[in-house]
C-alpha cells in the first residue's frame, strides 16, 4: 500500500467528518468558507492578495448580449458555493465572439450562457440551491512553473490546523484536466517537504509517480515564496478562526493570492505526500500556538524530511551530547542541555518553564532557533533533555568536546539585531495597515467639481471613506515596540514617531488641526519658501505657457507606460484605472499604477511621467525589496520628500517644454502657504486672478490643499504637496554638494538617512537606475 505502515494513522472521510469538521468548524465558519465572494472580499479588506472579482451575476437578466460583449478576453467563471471543483471554467482568449480555454477548447456565447444558467439554478452548490456566478480575474502563474506545465495556473492546498501548516502539496494542471488543478479531472497531486517547500513526488489518480507527464521529475521542484505561503495560511486561520482549515493559492509573479479557503478540505493530500495525515494532526493538537509565526515554526520543525545528500555534514550544524542552548524569553536564560537520542520527549526542569507552556522556544548556536514541544519534569545532571527525533537537521557527534558558555551574555548583540528585524517586520506591518492618503482623498470628487464650476461661490462639501482602523490600538501596538541597542534603531525610532504623526492626523479629519499635524508628518511652507516659489514662477511663467507636444488618449499612454515597463523588466507591473482620483498617475506599494479615468497626457509630460512615476517611485521601490531591511522598500521617515524631489529633479533634466506642468510644484507652495488664510472659494479665485493658470488648474491646487477637510472653508492647509518643490530644492544642493543621485536609489529613503544607510549589512547597490 502507498502508505506502508502507517495505514491506521490514515484520516477517512468519516473521522474527518467527526473529529475534525464537527469538532471545529461551526456552521458560521462553513458559511465563511462557501460563501467566495464573501470570503475574497474579507481576505482583501486585511491585505491578503486575492483574484481581481469582475462580476458577480445572481439573476439569468444581468446575462445581455451587452454583458457578453464587456467581459474581458481572459477571466475565470466559477460559482460562488461550489465544491471539488465544478462549475468552473478558464477563459484563455477570445477571437471573434468565441472564447478559448486554456486547452485551446472553443466556447461560444451560447455554452458560456449556459454554464451560467447551470451555476445559478445550484447545479455545482454545495447545498444544491440556488447560486450567484463569479467572473474573476485570470491569474497567469509564476515563471518557475514552466518547467511543470503550459496547461493552466497551477495551485497550493495547505491543510492548517491549531495555526500549525501540517501538510502541503502542489497540483499542477495537465492536458486532460482542461486547465485546472483537480485531482478527481487529471492534475497531478506533489507532495511538499513543509521545511524545505520542495516537492516529494507525485500522484496521478491514486497512482504514485516520480516523474509527470511531459518528463520532469515530481521530486525536487522548489515552490516560490514557501515561507510566505506557510506564513499567510497560518494567519488566514487566525483571522478567519477556522479551526481545520484548507487554504488554497496560487503564486504569480507578483506574489501570492488565495484562491479560496475550504472548511472541508480533501484527503487527497494524503495520496500526494504519502503520508497521513491523522499522526500530523494529532502531534499539534494540544500545543498552545501563540502567533502564526510560532505556527510555521513548529510546522519546519516536525514536519520537515530529513534526507542526508553528499554535503550534509557541510550544511548541518554537528552536535555532541552535551549542548549550550539559550531558552529565549522576556529574560533569555543560559541553559546545559543533554541530547538523547532514545528519547520520547523533550523535557525541561520545572524551575525554567511553567507546567502549562508547551511550546520549547531555544536558540542552538550558532543562533539556530527551534520551537519544539516540551513536558516539564525531573531532569538529572542537565537543564534540558532534548530527543533525537526532533534534531533531524543535524549531526549527532557523540565525540564532540563540550565546553560550557553562558550564551546569553554572548548572543545579546545578535538578539538585538534579531529583535531589530522583529521590529522591522513589525512596523511596516503596522505603516501597511495606516493607508493614510487612501482616507484623505475625496470619494465625491466630480460631483463636487460639476457644482463648483455652476456656481462659482460654492464652497465644496468633501466625503471620504469611513477609518476601517482603530487609532488608539495602533498607537498602543507602536508603544509596545521596544528599543534595542542596535546602531540602525535610530532609523525605526524617526518612523514610529511618524506613524503616530499620522494617526494623529486621521484623527483631525475636518478639524482645524488637520494643518498641525500634515506639517508634522509632510513638513509645512515657510515665508522664505513661499516667496522662493513665487520667484520661480515669476521668472519662468512666460517660458513654460504650454506644453507644444502631441496629446494622447489614455489608451495611448497605457501602451507608452507598458511598454517602458517591459523595457525595464518591470512586466509584474499592473495598470489600472480609477473613475475618483486627486490625481491622473498614481504609482501604489501592491505593484500598481493607478490611472485616472478619462485622463489624457501630452507627449511631453507623458515622457516626464516615465522618469518621474516609474523611474523614480518604482525604480527605489524594486530596489528596495531587495534590501535586507523592509523598511526600504516600505519608505523610511520623511522619505517622501526626497523621493518627490529626486521625481521632480529626474523629469527636470529632460529639459522639455511642460507647460503648467512645469510650474506646478511652485505654483502648489503659494496654495499652501495661501490656504491658510483662505477658505477654498477665496484660494481659488486668488490664484486664478494672480497667475496665468487655467480654470482647471486651479481647482486642482485647491483640492489638494484642502483634501481632508469636509467643509472646505476651513482655514488650515494639508500640506503634502509642498515636498515636489522643496524636496527638489533638496536633491539640487544635495547633488551640488558632491552627492550622488545613485546613491538616492539604494530605495525609498531620505538624504537624511544616508549615513545610517550605509552602515547596513549586506546593502545590496542600486540594480534600477535611471
Amino acid at each position: 500500500m502507498i502508505f506502508g505502515k502507517q495505514t491506521q494513522n490514515i484520516l477517512g472521510m468519516n473521522a474527518r467528518n467527526l473529529s475534525y469538521i464537527y469538532k471545529y468548524n461551526n456552521r458560521t465558519n462553513k458559511r465563511f468558507a462557501d460563501d467566495k465572494i464573501f470570503t475574497k472580499k474579507f481576505l482583501e479588506s486585511r491585505g491578503i492578495g486575492v483574484a481581481k472579482l469582475y462580476h458577480t451575476v445572481s439573476s439569468h437578466t444581468q446575462l445581455t448580449p451587452a454583458f457578453f460583449d464587456a467581459l474581458p478576453t481572459s477571466f475565470v467563471v466559477k460559482p460562488n458555493r461550489g465544491y471539488a471543483g465544478g462549475g468552473i471554467m478558464v477563459i484563455n482568449s477570445k477571437k471573434g465572439r468565441n472564447w478559448h480555454t486554456i486547452s485551446g477548447k472553443k466556447i461560444t456565447e451560447d455554452q458560456l450562457f449556459g454554464l451560467c444558467i447551470e451555476i445559478l439554478e445550484g447545479k455545482y452548490s454545495i447545498s444544491g440551491t440556488t447560486d450567484q456566478v463569479i467572473f474573476e480575474e485570470k491569474l497567469d502563474p509564476h515563471k518557475s512553473f514552466s518547467t511543470l506545465t503550459n496547461s493552466g495556473l497551477p495551485d497550493v492546498r495547505v491543510i492548517v490546523f491549531n495555526m500549525v501548516p501540517v501538510m502541503a502539496m502542489l497540483r499542477v494542471p495537465t492536458p486532460a484536466s482542461d486547465g485546472k488543478a483537480n485531482m478527481e479531472l487529471g492534475a497531478i497531486g506533489m507532495g511538499i517537504d513543509l521545511g524545505t517547500g520542495k516537492t516529494t513526488g507525485g500522484a496521478l489518480k491514486t497512482q504514485y509517480i516520480t516523474k509527470i507527464p511531459n518528463g520532469e521529475s515530481a521530486i525536487g521542484f522548489e515552490v516560490p515564496f514557501w515561507d510566505e505561503i506557510l506564513l499567510a495560511c497560518s494567519k488566514i486561520q487566525r483571522t478567519t478562526k477556522i479551526g481545520f482549515l484548507g487554504v488554497d493559492l496560487v503564486i504569480t509573479n507578483s506574489g501570492i493570492k488565495v484562491l479560496e479557503v475550504n472548511a472541508r478540505p480533501g484527503l487527497k493530500i494524503q495520496v500526494a505526500n504519502r503520508i497521513p495525515l491523522k499522526g500530523r494532526l494529532e502531534k499539534v493538537a494540544d500545543l498552545k500556538v501563540i502567533v502564526p509565526e510560532d505556527g510555521v515554526e513548529i510546522a519546519k520543525t516536525l514536519f520537515s524530511a530529513s534526507t542526508i545528500t553528499d554535503d550534509y555534514f557541510e550544511r548541518r550544524l554537528i552536535l555532541g551530547t552535551r549542548e549550550n542552548v539559550l531558552l529565549n524569553g522576556e529574560h533569555p536564560q543560559s541553559l546545559e542541555a543533554k541530547i538523547d537520542l532514545l528519547a520520547e520527549n523533550n523535557i525541561i526542569d520545572a524551575k525554567f518553564l511553567n507546567e502549562s507552556e508547551k511550546i520549547l522556544d531555544i536558540t542552538l548556536e550558532p543562533q539556530k532557533r527551534l520551537k519544539l514541544p516540551v513536558k516539564v519534569g525531573q531532569v538529572d545532571d542537565a537543564d534540558l533533555i532534548l530527543a533525537g527525533k526532533y534534531l533531524k537537521d543535524f549531526y549527532i557527534d557523540p565525540g564532540k568536546l563540550y565546553i560550557h558558555k553562558n550564551l546569553a551574555e554572548i548572543s545579546s548583540a545578535k538578539i538585538d539585531t534579531k529583535k531589530l528585524l522583529s521590529i522591522d517586520k513589525r512596523i511596516c506591518d503596522l505603516d501597511r495597515e495606516i493607508k493614510l492618503l487612501s482616507y484623505l482623498n475625496p470619494q465625491n470628487l466630480e460631483t463636487q467639481k460639476q457644482l463648483f464650476f455652476e456656481h462659482k461661490t460654492y464652497q465644496p462639501q468633501f466625503q471620504y471613506r469611513d477609518l476601517k482602523i482603530n487609532t488608539s490600538d495602533l498607537r498602543n501596538e507602536l508603544r509596545k515596540i521596544p528599543i534595542v541597542n542596535h546602531e540602525l534603531f535610530p532609523l525605526y525610532k524617526k518612523k514610529i514617531q511618524e506613524l503616530n504623526h499620522r494617526l494623529d492626523l486621521l484623527d483631525s479629519i475636518d478639524s482645524v488641526r488637520l494643518g498641525d499635524f500634515s506639517k508634522k508628518v509632510f513638513g509645512g511652507v515657510s515665508r522664505t519658501l513661499y516667496q522662493e516659489a513665487l520667484k520661480f514662477v515669476k521668472h519662468n511663467e512666460e517660458k513654460h505657457k504650454i506644453d507644444p507636444s502631441e496629446e494622447f488618449d489614455l489608451k495611448k499612454s497605457i501602451e507608452i507606460l507598458e511598454e517602458f515597463l517591459k523595457k525595464h523588466n518591470l512586466g509584474h507591473w499592473k495598470l489600472k484605472i480609477l473613475e475618483d482620483a486627486v490625481v491622473d498617475i498614481q504609482v501604489t506599494k501592491k505593484d500598481t499604477i493607478l490611472l485616472k479615468k478619462g485622463a489624457k497626457f501630452q507627449e511631453n509630460r507623458l515622457k516626464a511621467l516615465l522618469v518621474h512615476e516609474i523611474g523614480t517611485h518604482v525604480f527605489r521601490y524594486e530596489n528596495g525589496k531587495r534590501q535586507p531591511l523592509e523598511l526600504l522598500a516600505r519608505g523610511t521617515a520623511g522619505y517622501l520628500k526626497t523621493e518627490e524631489g529626486l521625481a521632480v529633479w529626474n523629469q527636470n533634466q529632460l529639459k522639455l517644454a511642460l507647460g503648467e506642468k512645469y510650474l506646478t510644484p511652485a505654483y502648489l507652495i503659494i496654495a499652501i502657504y495661501m490656504a491658510g488664510k483662505m477658505g477654498f472659494v477665496d484660494l481659488y479665485h486668488y490664484l486664478l486672478s494672480t497667475f496665468k493658470i487655467t480654470e482647471e488648474l486651479a481647482w486642482k491646487l485647491c483640492v489638494k490643499t484642502k483634501r481632508g477637510l469636509k467643509n472646505t472653508e476651513i482655514r488650515t492647509t494639508f500640506t503634502k504637496d509642498a515636498i515636489y518643490f522643496a524636496g527638489n530644492k533638496e536633491v539640487e544642493r544635495f547633488v551640488k554638494n558632491g552627492g550622488t543621485i545613485e546613491e538616492l536609489y539604494t530605495g525609498k529613503i531620505g538624504i537624511a538617512d544616508l549615513s545610517i544607510i550605509k552602515k547596513i549589512p549586506d546593502l545590496k547597490s542600486a540594480k534600477f537606475l535611471i
